[in-house]
């Protein structure tokens, strides 16, 4: 097991930090839609303000060429709405070294989308990015870095390697959250439930082989896209939605599905209906009726049942994707159903995907009422997948 520096067991009163953090958010028409991951990171800064650092939050948006790729100036206003503190900003154009050196106690610098940085995403070793001159610019007015973003832990980027060769590098507070929670899952050996859907079938097949295989869990329960594979996989045709598997080219993704339930069998529970769209209503369908000339968009009811009644026997539950179109208020019923039981459970729970914060928002199911819910996105993926994080290397003991 990972022993890594936490940064709240240091005192960093008057040190100069330089923070990694995760603060990219939807953006709407040009505007951000403040998420769970900037909220969070704000009160991590909050924190670290209050301990008398002076810190550099470093952070990304989006991707060049992308409609979401902008400037960070909204996430600064927000910050210090969230935080009650005067959050300076610095562009790369300008003199940052200068602003960086004039920070006092508690005070805090937000660095513009490191991104705009043309050598950020190149793929480099943290030696390598270590040479950068934006990195050797700041790591040589500050003390110590911080990592405190899980959601790009996995990308070897300047920002998330390039300071830990030139700085004594820690975890963060939000970071700290994250790692715990997952120690935690090494605790539990029996009744381990994985709960897989979603529509990144690609993942969620990785990650049912991986945690089945190596022991991390003992059974899986599947829905969305991802059932709607496993159930053809099953030798069951779907019918309508069997063309849309092929049009969007998942129908591969079938034969690999068959190795893992022939691997695994009896450990994989299917769903056993589904809810249809017929004319904007839902409408359920038996394994029985299927193929179905109505595309489905959900798990039934008989299915919402069986999973509801498997995840009060658990006692460990991770949950990576929702049930079905939830988008839609028709199809809600199987994401709301499930994430409700997982709520009510007994059962450490711990939430990942991208799309399950979304979930949890149209479904009003209360967060509070789960063990954890990370915010990492793919690195978490990797993690469950046993990969080596780059950006967690340099925070190790």
């Amino acid at each position: 097991m990972e022993v890594y520096r936490f940064v709240s067991q240091e005192n960093v009163a008057g040190k100069t930090v330089v923070m990694r953090a995760g603060i990219d958010t939807n953006v709407v028409s040009g505007k951000i839609v403040p998420g769970a991951r900037l909220c969070e990171q704000a009160k991590s800064i909050k924190l670290l303000a209050e301990k008398k650092a002076k810190i550099v939050v470093i952070a990304h948006q989006g991707r060049e060429g992308k409609v979401d790729f902008i400037s960070l100036e909204q996430h600064r206003d927000f910050l210090e709405k969230e935080t009650g503190l005067k959050i300076g900003f610095a562009k790369w154009s300008e003199n940052y070294s200068e602003k960086i050196a004039a920070l006092r106690e508690g005070e805090v610098l937000l660095m513009e989308n490191v991104r705009f940085n043309k050598d950020e995403t190149e793929e480099k070793s943290a030696v390598e990015h270590s040479q950068s001159a934006w990195v050797k610019a700041i790591a040589l007015g500050a003390d110590l870095f911080v990592q405190n973003a899980f959601s790009v832990c996995h990308r070897s980027h300047a920002s998330v390697v390039g300071f830990t060769p030139l700085l004594s590098s820690f975890v963060g507070p939000l970071l700290e959250k994250e790692l715990s929670a997952l120690d935690k899952i090494g605790g539990f050996e029996k009744n381990r439930l994985l709960v897989l859907g979603g529509a990144k079938p690609k993942d969620s097949l990785k990650m049912l082989s991986a945690m089945l295989e190596n022991g991390k869990m003992d059974s899986a329960i599947v829905g969305g896209l991802f059932g709607n594979i496993l159930t053809e996989a099953s030798g069951k045709r779907l019918g309508k939605s069997t063309e849309f598997l092929k049009q969007k080219r998942f129908y591969e993704l079938v034969e690999p599905a068959k190795k893992i339930l022939s691997d695994f069998e009896g450990k994989i529970l299917l769903p056993v209906d589904f809810a249809a769209d017929d004319n904007g209503n839902r409408k359920n369908v038996s394994i029985e009726e299927l193929p179905s000339e109505l595309e489905i968009f959900d798990i039934g009811d008989r299915t919402i049942g069986l999973f509801k009644e498997k995840i009060a026997k658990a006692e460990l539950i991770v949950f990576n994707g929702p049930m079905g179109v939830y988008e839609k208020e028709a199809f809600q019923n199987g994401t709301r159903e499930v994430l409700g039981a997982i709520a009510e459970s007994d059962a450490f729970s711990l939430l990942g995907g991208g799309d399950t914060e979304t979930a949890l928002g149209i479904t009003g199911i209360d967060k509070e009422k789960f063990s954890h819910i990370s915010l990492a996105g793919k690195a978490l993926l990797y993690k469950f997948l046993g990969k080596e994080l780059p950006g967690l290397i340099g925070v190790e003991e």
